[in-house]
Parts: structure tokens; sequence; C-alpha cells
């Protein structure tokens, strides 16, 4: 691939690899050492295209399950169909595996009170669970009342004991994923996802890890995680770095195990025999054609988040949404899959609502620059140096806080910040330091010139910040999670912007990850997961329930589709 772009002099390539852990794919690394170099890496992307090679012989395929995207729901799907004894083939369109997984955080949601029970509350949780408690009744939808009584019965014990330890269950799972996904868009529409695809997340989700544990993901116990975002710490944390170590383990497996994995190949049709789709044909990077005839076709292709005409098409819930706006996904992210469901009649369900991650990189959009640090332990300032929300919020309030104050924004921490940073190590840190990425200095007044703050804004910000985590509690903006103060040299200052990040539409399935059509009808032999399929999430997803989701719902779509044992042709 970079010979590709090197001798055709453009970064205007179809197939990218998104799946390198240095440079989160090829392009994006190739892009940012032109920048480093004082050239234009935006007038490299409108570059014509090189021409195609010359077509090498068309192939054909007979299988039971054909997987349409190499990320992690497709290599989970995969994966799993091959342990029910199923021949596999995958499609990824671009030269290398991972997608989107390639670029997540890592941090995989799933309540496992035992192991959480190691880890100590932080000030203000428990002020979280007693409210929850203490929520009437009647004011809870009856689609999860009982749920909801349960798990107020659940906090209620937990608080009766006295205990000090890091509660969670799947009900508090559940019920913050569905309440935190209500949204409204611009035109007055309610969004909710359904309940039951909520539940079918949440109570496989530990089971998905664990699967994963058995297939040789190795998970660091000794912390648990919280993504921007998540309301909660019950992220489960690889020891490799970021969403790669999930694809290195999952890919080495598939193709160990006998599946044929056929890259720079994307999926240009369904076909379908009277009412049942019975496999895809695809096109090469060199344009032959690849015709795959399969029992079950499963769809794991993600969403279209770095489709800006598909974004600016369906958005209803932001005033606007610049043409220029950064994203944090893999340029693979097109909304291919979504377009293929409907071809074939699939329903679509919450395309409007698209999530922007709020603490992005300002030019690149990528999410591994500067400090990975959990929301509770850093402060967010605007360009003046104040404080501006509640850094515990959800991923759209953070991001409406800070396209309010501007866009810009920093994550303010001091030098005790690296023992709970995800991905970060000293060399990287004085490496960022460096080419501008990250800010640092030994005293408050000196990181507020760096950044163009007056100093004593600053200092007054951060003293009260820390008054806050002494008293457990935020006056300003209701804080409710605490664990470190600013106040040890040196003081880091991350710029931060927000970016597209996930498209909470797609696809609508039911519990089994079976594709539903516009009648509500079952579309027989294709299955969906992860991002492409939407209606669990609604308007708005939590931060570590994306790998949750893309392993859990990947397994039941094979899962399904076995048992199912349509045959097709």
């Amino acid at each position: 691939m970079p010979k590709l772009i090197v001798d055709n002099q453009t970064l205007n390539v179809d197939a990218v690899s998104g799946a390198t852990i240095s440079s989160h794919g090829v392009i994006d690394g190739v892009a940012e050492a032109i920048t480093e170099a004082g050239g234009d890496a935006e007038e490299w992307k409108k570059r014509a295209k090189p021409s195609k090679a010359h077509a090498t012989k068309d192939e054909e395929y007979t299988t039971d399950v054909v997987v349409i995207g190499a990320g992690g729901a497709g290599l989970a799907a995969a994966a799993r169909s091959i342990q029910h004894g199923r021949k596999v083939v995958v499609l990824e369109k671009f030269p290398q595996i991972g997608g989107n997984t390639t670029r997540a955080g890592g941090s995989m949601n799933a309540a496992e009170p035992e192991w959480q029970k190691k880890f100590k509350a932080l000030a203000g949780e428990k002020e979280d669970l007693e409210k929850l408690a203490a929520t009437p009744i009647e004011k809870i939808d009856p689609e999860y009342r009982s749920d909801f009584e349960a798990l107020q019965k659940q906090i209620k014990e937990y608080v009766d004991s006295g205990a000090n330890y890091l509660f969670d269950s799947k009900l508090l799972h559940e019920i913050q994923t569905y309440v935190g996904g209500k949204r409204t868009d611009l035109n007055g529409h309610e969004i909710h996802g359904t309940y039951a695809l909520v539940k079918e997340l949440v109570d496989n989700a530990l089971d998905s890890v664990n699967w994963l544990k058995e297939l040789g993901v190795k998970f660091d116990d000794s912390q648990v995680t919280m993504p921007v975002g998540a309301l909660w710490r019950r992220g489960h944390k690889p020891v490799e770095p970021m969403g790669y170590a999930y694809i290195h383990v999952l890919g080495d497996w598939v193709k160990d195990h006998g599946a044929t994995v056929l890259t720079e190949t994307r999926a240009k049709h369904l076909l379908v025999d009277g009412d049942k789709v019975v496999g895809v044909v695809a096109e090469k990077s060199d344009g032959s054609k690849v015709t795959v005839h399969a029992k079950s076709v499963i769809l794991t292709s993600g969403g279209f988040g770095a489709n800006m005409k598909m974004v600016q098409k369906y958005n209803t819930y932001w005033k606007h949404i610049d043409s220029d706006m950064p994203t944090t996904n893999s340029p693979a992210i097109t909304g291919d899959g979504i377009g293929l469901g409907k071809e074939v009649g699939a329903d679509l369900v919450g395309m409007g609502f698209i999530q922007l991650m709020p603490v992005s990189d300002p030019k690149t959009g990528e999410l591994f620059t500067g400090l990975q640090t959990p929301p509770e332990n850093y402060i967010m300032v605007n360009k003046e140096g104040k404080r501006f929300v509640n850094e515990f919020a959800e991923r759209d309030t953070l991001a409406k806080a800070a396209i309010a104050n501007g866009g810009l924004f920093y994550l303010i921490a001091d030098d005790k910040i690296k023992a709970t940073a995800y991905n970060t190590t000293q060399e990287s840190i004085d490496a960022q330091v460096k080419a501008g990425t990250l800010f640092r200095a030994n005293t408050l007044a000196d990181l507020a010139k760096q950044i163009g703050m007056k100093p004593e804004v600053l200092e007054d910000t951060i003293k009260k910040y820390n008054s806050y985590v002494d008293a457990g509690e935020d006056p300003e903006f209701g804080k409710s999670a605490f664990n470190l103060k600013c106040e040890i040299a040196p003081f880091y200052a991350t710029p931060r912007k927000p970016a597209i990040h996930h498209t909470m539409g797609g696809l609508r399935i039911d519990t089994k990850a079976r594709v539903i059509n516009k009648d509500g009808a079952v579309i027989k032999g294709l299955y969906a997961a992860g991002e492409v399929a939407g209606g669990i999430h609604a308007g708005n997803r939590l931060g570590g329930n994306s790998l949750a989701d893309i392993f859990t719902f990947g397994r039941i779509a094979a899962n399904t589709a076995f048992a199912e044992k349509i045959i097709n042709y």
C-alpha cells in the first residue's frame, strides 16, 4: 500500500489499511508524514486515484457462511461459525483486516460483580446509586419497570451493607445502556433502544469476554476501566494496546482454523434466490469478480462514519456537521453493508443519530494522541482555562458543551495521571510533547502560557477542582465520581475537539441478529452484527459498549445461522 501511494503520488486510494497499530491505517501514517515534511496531505487526498492493475481471473466459492467485513464483529462471527464446524469465507475490502476495531481504545464493558468487588468505590459513585434507588418507580417506563425495581433492591442491599467496593450488576448495565441511549432529535422525534436487544447485549457481554479469553486474548485484571461517556467502571482491558489486541488474536485464529480470508475484496451485491439471500458478488481491487455462494450471509461491515455524504444526508440530531469535521473512523467505514441490506429490502432504524467523540485529536480526529485518561481523572477546560462541563457526562453532552465553547478544549492532568492513562508510555509522552500534540510544564502557570491562557485563570480552576475532589462533590457541574487531584508536576494539557465517531443507525435486527425487512419479517439467510446494525444504542452509545456489542452479536449471528442451517442452494 505505501508503494501504491508513493508510485502514484496520491492518497486517494480505495483500499487502505485500517489495521496497523502504529499509524491506525497506512493512509493516516503517510498523511502525517506528508504534513510533517511541509506538504499538504488534504491536497494529496484529492488527487486522482491510481489506475487499476490488470484484472486477474474471476473467482467463485461455495461455502456455509460468508462474512462481509473483517473487523471485530466479522472475525467473531467467523470464529464462532468455525467452532460450529462450518466452512467460512471472509471478505474485507481493505488490504488488511481490523476495520474500526483496531482504532478502539480496547475497553470492553461487561458487568462482573465478583471481579469488580476487588476495587474500591470512588467518591460520588455510591451517591449516584442512591439517587437511582430513590427514583419513584412510577416515573419508570413499564417496559423496564420490573428490572428497575430489582435493581433498586440490589442497590439498597449494597448501601445498607456499608460496603465500600465498586458495585455493579447486569441490571445496572442494562438500565444505563437503555436510558443512556434515549434522545430526541431536531424534529422532536424521540428514540430509545429495543430493550430486548439491550438485554441480549448485556446478558451475554461477560460470556463474550470469557470466550475471547478462551481464544487467546489476555486481559489485564488488575484494573477496571471506564472510557469517556461510559457512565460506570466496568471495562475489561486487554494487555495488548487498543483494539489491536482482539484483531491480533481473532485474525490469527480464523486463519489457523481454515477460514478463507479475501482482502482487497469489496462486496457489491447480495445474491437472492426467491425470498432467501444466498451469497454475494464482490470485486477485487484489480477489477476481477468474486462470487461466493453461501447458506448464510453475515453483514459486519461497520457504520458510515467515514462517509460524510451519508452523515450529512441522515443527520437529524446535530444542527450542523461541517464537511471538514474529522472522523475517528477507518476510511473503510462508508456504509457499504447498509446499502447491501437496503437492496434486499432491509428496514433501517435510528439513522439520524450520529455520535461525536468529544475527546479527539483536533487535526486528525484520531483518539490516541495526547494522554488517554479515564474521565474521573482529567479536567476539561476551554480556551480561557475554565471548566465548562461535567467530565463524567455522556459523549453527546460533552461534545455539545465543547462546540458551545468554540470546539477546541484541553484535558488537564498532572504526573499521577500516567498510572491510570490507557495505552500510554513515557516514550510516547515524550514523543508527543516534541511533536506538539501534548503540552507539558513544571507549573500550571507555564502550562497556561504554552496554550494561550491566563495563568491565574487556570490556576484558580485547578484549585477549585482539587477542593471538589477533597469534598467528593462538584457544586459547579455535578461531577459525581473523582479519583485524582491535579497537583504534582509536571502538568499536562491534551488538546481535544469533537469528531464524527459512531453512527447509531443501521439495519434493523432481532435478538438473534437476523435482519428484518420493512414489513417486519425476517430476511432469510441474512444476519448483521456490529455498527452496521441499529436499534441497540438508540441515540447515544455508552463508551465501552461497542466492543461488547460487536463480539456479542457477532457470536449471536453465527449461532443463529448455525441453528437455522438454512439450505439456500
